[in-house]
């Protein structure tokens, strides 16, 4: 049997089929497994039958349901290229990544995109959901991956590149 303790701005409820979890942030329902809940004095304990692993991935599951309405989740972008910019236009992100044209981004419904242009261009993109924030993060990435050679591209914040040497720098 695993425990988590439940902040106090946050409410749980469950059914047979789901389990629901309301904070500041919103809701969030997610698909309830095959596992028992019990909760008291703001704890809540869950358990399966003889399976630990499974416990283990289910509280975690929970534990982000939790995290996602009352933080939240976000993932860093860095624009790294000569002229490579972006700017939010409606609900898109607008990209000059170094095509001979714009690229429009359609932004989903439940993210939100910040653009911080200190130091460089950064995305910032925010969620409540972690596997949707990631998700949107690698599809934006996913149009302009980073060069191994020069380094362009569009990057994760704390992402380390080792650049490959050219044909002329290895004599």
């Amino acid at each position: 049997m695993l425990s988590l303790k439940i902040p106090q701005k946050v409410i749980i409820s469950w059914n047979e089929n789901s389990i629901k979890v309301e904070g500041p942030l919103g809701t969030l329902v997610k698909r309830k497994g095959v596992f028992n809940l019990a909760m008291k004095d703001s704890v809540l304990y869950l358990w399966t039958e003889n399976d630990l692993k499974k416990e283990a991935v289910y509280l975690a599951t929970i534990r982000n349901l939790i995290i996602g309405v009352t933080k939240g989740f976000n993932q860093k972008l860095r624009l790294v290229g000569v002229g490579f910019r972006a700017a939010l236009v409606d609900n898109a992100l607008m990209l000059k990544i170094g095509f001979s044209h714009e690229i429009k981004y359609i932004i989903p419904n439940d993210i939100i995109i910040l653009v911080s242009k200190s130091k460089g261009t950064v995305l910032i993109i925010k969620g409540k959901e972690n596997h949707k924030v990631h998700q949107v993060a690698r599809e934006i990435r996913m149009l302009r991956l980073p060069d191994a050679y020069k380094g362009k591209g569009i990057h994760y914040k704390n992402e380390t590149l080792t650049l490959k040497k050219g044909k002329r720098e290895s004599k």
